[in-house]
């Protein structure tokens, strides 16, 4: 993977970071196994390793300052930390965290049984962005899922807001979507029990088309939702286009023409459009489905803005997975009127070139590196 993308002078320790077999030696494991990366070209590195002994421990780069950030973590939690310092690294053990305190609740089922009001037989991590939010399942002595608690850094507050008014004005019993409802929360820990609903997450669907029509119409269904989020659309602002286009070029200099392409394609902006309850990070991953109804998750992102934004970016995911996204508008319009063609295209042209420059090295395909040319083309020819 790290072969596909341009050295990076500022982190030259970047492919030993991303190396399993090399970290397992670092970290004195029999072998470890990478479970979330996120890298900023010219910045950081931010790594998730699971070890053979179910020890989850999380890095990050500090170049030249990693020593000084050792010895202040160390003082604080003199186990909880070590310093890879070949690597100008520093590591946390689970459940520390350098930003995320509320990562220890996670870790402690008397706390999460308090939270929940009964006793938590065991937990689960499900995901971990390091200093940003993590997930964790909690099960009773039956097995049964009790909640799904959610810990942030700073976006708590503005989830629970999110979720508790979507969730209220869509109900249970809508056919087409479902939404968690808050069961709990403990804003000092920055903490969210989220109602666990059924289904299966798209992502690992073999057959999409179904799937798609489902959430085609659940996304339709949220974007009526009332009063609209607080937060405006800004995902695609010139600015951030900009920036990603330059991302792009950076960490791959063999698409910087096709990504600065794009970018002067996408120049004049979409047509313009009535704002809608959008989900804000509307993808494979977020969405469940359960029967002819589908869940929708992480409710953090969301906010006012065009309907075509959600489903650009949807169509976005599909072209990286080579996947065609008729039924995703198909079941839209059994509910709403579907946007522009233009608006449409512009959106998951935008979309596709701000997916790409996302620096999340353990989410992104080596098959989708080798295309990326390919795709910058093929979304440029979106907005021709």
């Amino acid at each position: 993977m790290t072969a596909l993308l341009a050295p990076d002078p500022a982190l030259p320790q970047r492919d030993a970071l991303l190396d399993e077999r090399y970290m397992a030696g670092v970290l004195g494991a029999g072998r470890c196994e990478r479970i979330n990366a996120k890298y900023r070209v010219c910045d950081s590195l931010r790594v998730v390793y699971r070890l053979d002994d179910a020890r989850i421990v999380a890095g990050r780069t500090f170049g030249a300052k990693s020593a000084s950030v050792y010895r202040r973590a160390a003082a604080r939690t003199p186990d909880g930390v070590l310093h890879a310092e070949p690597l100008s690294t520093v590591f946390w053990r689970f459940p520390h965290d350098r930003r995320l305190a509320g990562l220890r609740l996670l870790d402690d089922r008397a706390a999460l049984g308090e939270l929940l009001g009964g006793p938590v037989a065991r937990t689960r991590l499900m995901a971990y962005a390091p200093e940003r939010a993590a997930t964790a399942e909690c099960l009773d002595e039956g097995g049964t899922v009790m909640a799904y608690v959610k810990v942030h850094w700073d976006a708590a507050e503005r989830e629970l807001a999110n979720a508790e008014a979507a969730a209220a004005a869509v109900g249970t019993g809508d056919p087409h979507l479902r939404l968690p409802r808050v069961l709990a929360a403990s804003l000092p820990d920055g903490a969210l029990a989220l109602e666990p609903i059924p289904g299966d997450r798209l992502d690992g669907l073999r057959d999409l088309t179904p799937a798609l029509h489902a959430l085609g119409a659940a996304l339709a269904t949220l974007h009526d939702v009332r009063p609209l989020p607080a937060r405006r659309f800004d995902r695609l602002d010139p600015d951030r286009l900009a920036l990603a286009a330059e991302v792009v070029g950076r960490a791959r200099p063999d698409c910087a023409q096709a990504a600065d392409a794009l970018l002067e394609r996408l120049a004049d902006g979409p047509p313009e459009s009535e704002p809608v309850h959008l989900h804000g990070d509307a993808n494979l991953r977020n969405a469940l489905l359960d029967g002819e109804r589908v869940g929708l998750v992480d409710l953090e992102d969301a906010t006012a803005g065009p309907p075509a934004a959600d489903l650009g970016f949807v169509l976005a995911g599909l072209l990286t997975r080579a996947e065609e996204g008729a039924a995703l508008l198909d079941g839209y319009a059994r509910i709403a009127r579907v946007p522009s063609d233009e608006a449409l295209r512009w959106h998951t042209a935008a979309s596709l070139l701000a997916r790409i420059a996302v620096p999340a090295v353990g989410r992104v395909r080596p098959a989708l590196l080798r295309r990326l040319g390919v795709l910058l083309r093929e979304a440029r020819e979106l907005v021709a």
